[in-house]
């Protein structure tokens, strides 16, 4: 398996050296910045970072998602300050845990990648906390050091669980297209529902009867 880097390490897949034009409803956002989502569906890029020690594999998933509207949420820092306390008095700390997790809480679909050069203890609690919600799709290949936990709980709780890098941004492209099209409808229905009030409105109005004032 190669695994998606930017710069470094293994090359790009053929698959996933192949970019989109981006949409430009498309938005890519981390912890720092403040940007306007409004009802785009959002995509969490949860799993393994550890300061380096997995690749970049978020830029290149959202290099992917390009040309959908969506809004991706991408943790990764592209400076993480070793020295920050783990404590939640630090408020460096609390800031990007409190981002993560309400944008995790608001996400349609949450990604987890558990690279096998990684321990990612904190991506383990992210899948035991979301694993019934109903919007995560995991992906753990072999050589990860607690891949018969998350098979089990996947199994259990009936999570997408994939084995392969490529295999999981086509599955998340496709959930994001499907998510995408209900929005999509229900705007619609919205429309519709309002032109519908407004012309019974009309109705109505037209068949009131017309007072003359003869005075």
């Amino acid at each position: 398996m190669k695994f998606p880097e930017t710069g470094q390490g293994e090359p790009l897949s053929s698959y996933m050296a192949e970019k989109p034009h981006k949409n430009p409803e498309f938005i890519h956002c981390g912890p720092l910045d403040n940007v306007k989502i409004d009802k785009r569906v959002r995509i969490f890029l949860g799993g393994s970072i550890e300061m380096g020690k997995a690749p970049d594999w978020q830029t290149a998933f959202a290099d992917k998602l390009a040309f959908l509207p969506v809004a991706a949420f991408n943790p990764r820092r592209i400076h993480w300050d070793p020295d920050w306390k783990q404590d939640i008095k630090d408020k460096n700390l609390l800031h990007q845990m409190d981002w993560e997790m309400t944008n995790l809480d608001k996400s349609d679909l949450i990604i987890l990648y558990f690279h096998p050069n990684t321990i990612s203890p904190v991506s383990l609690m992210e899948l035991g906390r979301y694993s019934q919600s109903g919007k995560l799709i995991v992906c753990c290949p072999e050589g990860y050091h607690r891949r018969g936990n998350v098979q089990y709980l996947c199994k259990k709780d009936n999570v997408t669980l994939l084995d392969d890098f490529d295999d999981l941004v086509k599955t998340s492209i496709e959930k994001l297209q499907e998510l995408a099209g209900k929005g999509s409808v229900k705007e619609c229905h919205s429309i519709w529902r309002l032109l519908s009030g407004m012309w019974t409105a009309f109705i109505v109005a037209a068949r009131r009867p017309v007072v003359v004032d003869r005075a």
